[in-house]
């Protein structure tokens, strides 16, 4: 976790010698989308140091070369604006990532649809519950797909 000054990255430039290969990297920005907090320099320091991507509670630059490079970068916004580099920052201290609390080592998850974010000391619980949810959810998606095919035939 890292919490930064609204479009100042310094923090995050600091969080990369403390993430570890698999990290996701999550960022309270304060949801100010002014200025990138990270682009393609970061996005490639982050794949030498294997991290699994970054979630931003702010903007991100360079999209096109962080998708090219295979770095996924959940963000609120893209910007081309340059971040500033003053700090200050907090590393690996509770923060709220659009008003969720996030502490070290909590996981997560995102996709195309949103990023969620999982408690350490719940996944266990909330894995069996997504995948019921999920099993569920595939089902009566056949279930349809049957129905039109044979409206269809």
């Amino acid at each position: 976790t890292v919490w930064v000054a609204a479009g100042d990255n310094r923090g995050i430039h600091e969080s990369l010698a403390a993430a570890k290969p698999g990290d996701v990297v999550v960022v309270s920005g304060g949801g100010d989308t002014s200025r990138a907090l990270l682009g393609e320099l970061i996005g490639e320091r982050a794949i030498s140091a294997g991290l699994a991507g970054f979630a931003l509670d702010g903007a991100a630059r360079d999209a096109e070369v962080l998708g090219e490079i295979g770095l996924p970068v959940f963000a609120r916004a893209t910007t081309p604006a340059g971040p500033y580099k003053n700090g200050p920052y907090r590393i690996a201290v509770p923060i709220a990532f659009g008003g969720v609390p996030v502490l070290p080592g909590d996981i997560v998850v995102g996709d195309s649809d949103g990023v969620v974010v999982v408690p350490r000391d719940q996944a266990e619980r909330i894995a069996g519950a997504a995948e019921a949810v999920f099993a569920d959810e595939a089902e009566r998606r056949a279930r349809v797909i049957a129905e039109r095919n044979a409206a269809n035939s």
